[in-house]
């Protein structure tokens, strides 16, 4: 399904496989996006995150949210609870590296090789977030972020 990822490293971090049902639709839409950008990139990619239960979200959002005086970094309604979305970064991170990925990604979707990306997020020093959730008014979902809360 994938050139370059395969479905054991979208498990959730508590174990929980990526849900069978999903696989032939967001897996694929989130695959082909994720393939592109690898292609782009031209080296190796490293995902930090993939999939997340409903509970292992909420236990992050919580977590974060008791570390960060009760605003948490973590989505309720992330894409990784609905299995479209991921956080890479490359081998060897660097804060260079994370800016140049994140650069390179959104160059793509600009220039049209990125059509089903939905929401690009980027995490100074850590990773950049891509999801295909359905862009409802025909634009791409971008924010910066600290991470905090979230995988690492």
């Amino acid at each position: 399904m994938s050139t370059y990822f395969s479905i054991e490293e979208m498990r959730c971090h508590d174990g929980t496989s990526y849900p069978p049902e999903w696989v032939g639709d967001r897996l694929a839409a989130l695959f082909t996006v994720l393939d592109a950008i690898r292609e782009a990139w031209g080296g190796p990619l490293t995902v930090v995150c993939g999939y997340r239960t409903p509970a292992y979200n909420n236990a992050l959002a919580e977590a974060s949210a008791a570390r960060n005086g009760g605003v948490s970094g973590v989505a309720k309604a992330s894409q990784h609870v609905q299995g479209r979305a991921a956080d890479i970064r490359p081998a060897f991170p660097t804060a260079d590296r994370i800016l140049s990925l994140h650069t390179k990604t959104l160059e793509l979707y600009r220039s049209g090789g990125l059509p089903g990306l939905g929401g690009l997020g980027y995490y100074p020093n850590l990773w950049i977030h891509a999801d295909v959730r359905f862009k409802v008014d025909g634009h791409l979902a971008q924010w910066n972020g600290s991470g905090s809360g979230s995988d690492k």
